[in-house]
């Protein structure tokens, strides 16, 4: 017994355990997987079928837009838009201002036909399967099929439950998982070489929230210009024939709104400041919240971040470079989607759903790899930007995005870290 408790557990003994527990035959049967999944996907309907019978905080914004549309009302107007709002929901109901692309509203148009609790049910369905058709994405750009082990499919099951983004997502009937699945069903199209229809999803991504363009820029560092072509021909197109149908009046007044409200340093004028807001988890919510502490004007928060971005590119141009050239798909739209979160302008609670695929692409690399020991921070960063609540106020109410920024280090080092492993035992073997 002494000498059980005296001897010294080597990193390599734990690894072993691992090994064992990671890739025991039990983990690798069908039916291991067909018990947990089954027992998940039971917790996870009893989290969200409460939202289907519930007030949505967000999606009455996309249906009386879409109303605003059919009524040739400036839906962009907040007076013109809430008197509607109130004629279709009453005066009661709080209904947030719409501050999305006219494209949504029209594509929501057929929707109106329904009354509105048909609506809200329907828009909760919607989103639940999506939430399935995202894993089963997911599961094809990481290539899980081909896995030793059954735990990264588990695990994206796993992740569903007590998600805070995603719970809120279905629960304010937010269309962020459509642009997520719309993400990840163009880059499984153009893993396949499909290029013009995968620039068609990625644009209308573009169109309902802004923030996919960042995969454009990743396009420019791949040097992938036919892709970047056909998403500029896409755009255009799509842009014209919303101007065409419609009219050219609702993108003046798109752009009008987003000028005032998000760029120019000024206080929204509905509702809240959205910039400054103690729930907007990006760079642009933080320093906002930091200038007002400490009584700095707000104009110089865009510009701050502009010198920002150019001083990081600067001082890891090469880095940049390197981890973009390196052609793991994979990787790159992990990079992507957690710069799409914290370079936004806003970035709510929901819209971290899109942190799943980082996560799980991270995941998987350390079983399939082997590098047990980064479990620990990857646990920590997967606990504070899924499950995290919106506790506290200044800084502690920015764990989530810093937690965020955590994590694009974590992946870049991680990355890094195993390449030049590979170097070493490259020049070891010569």
């Amino acid at each position: 017994m002494a000498n059980l408790l005296n001897k010294k557990i080597a990193l390599e003994d734990i690894y072993q355990v691992a090994d064992k527990i990671i890739f025991n035959k039990f983990f690798q049967r069908k039916l291991f997987l067909l018990i947990i999944i089954s027992v998940l996907l039971v917790v996870f309907f009893i989290q969200v079928l409460p939202s289907a019978n519930q007030w949505d905080r967000d999606s009455p914004s996309f249906y009386t837009a879409a109303k605003g549309i059919t009524k040739k009302i400036d839906i962009y107007d907040w007076e013109g838009f809430q008197t509607l709002a109130d004629s279709i929901f009453g005066k009661s109901e709080i209904v947030y201002p719409y501050l999305y692309s006219p494209v949504l509203a029209q594509l929501f148009i057929p929707l109106t036909f329904l009354d509105y609790p048909d609506y809200f049910f329907l828009l909760f369905i919607f989103n639940v399967l999506l939430t399935f058709l995202s894993i089963f994405l997911i599961y094809k750009l990481l290539e899980l099929k081909e896995e030793e082990t059954h735990l990264p499919l588990v695990l994206l099951f796993l992740i569903m439950i007590g998600n805070i983004p995603l719970l809120t997502t279905i629960e304010y009937g937010q269309i962020n998982i459509l642009v997520f699945n719309m993400i990840l069903l163009s880059m499984v199209l153009l893993k396949s070489d499909k290029k013009f229809i995968s620039s068609i999803l990625l644009c209308f991504a573009i169109f309902f929230k802004i923030y996919p363009v960042l995969f454009l820029v990743l396009f420019l560092f791949e040097k992938k210009y036919r892709c970047i072509l056909y998403s500029v021909i896409n755009f255009i197109i799509i842009l014209l024939v919303s101007i065409i149908l419609f009219s050219p009046s609702y993108w003046y007044g798109f752009i009008n709104m987003s000028l005032d409200n998000f760029l120019s340093g000024e206080k929204s004028n509905v509702f809240f400041d959205f910039g400054a807001h103690i729930n907007n988890y990006s760079f642009n919510g933080l320093l906002s919240q930091l200038f007002i502490k400490n009584g700095l004007p707000r104009a110089y928060v865009l510009p701050t971040i502009i010198l920002f971005l150019i001083i990081i590119f600067f001082l890891f141009k090469s880095k940049i470079k390197e981890l973009i050239k390196w052609e793991n798909l994979n990787l790159n739209i992990s990079i992507i989607l957690i710069l799409i979160l914290t370079l936004s302008i806003i970035s709510w609670v929901h819209h971290y759903v899109i942190i799943i695929f980082p996560v799980a692409y991270l995941f998987k690399r350390i079983i399939q790899e082997r590098r047990y020991i980064y479990f620990v921070p990857f646990s920590l960063l997967f606990y504070f930007i899924m499950y995290y609540p919106p506790w506290g106020g200044f800084p502690f109410n920015q764990i989530r995005f810093m937690s965020a920024i955590a994590l694009l280090f974590f992946i870049a080092y991680y990355d890094f870290s195993k390449r030049k492993k590979k170097a070493d035992y490259s020049r070891a073997i010569v």
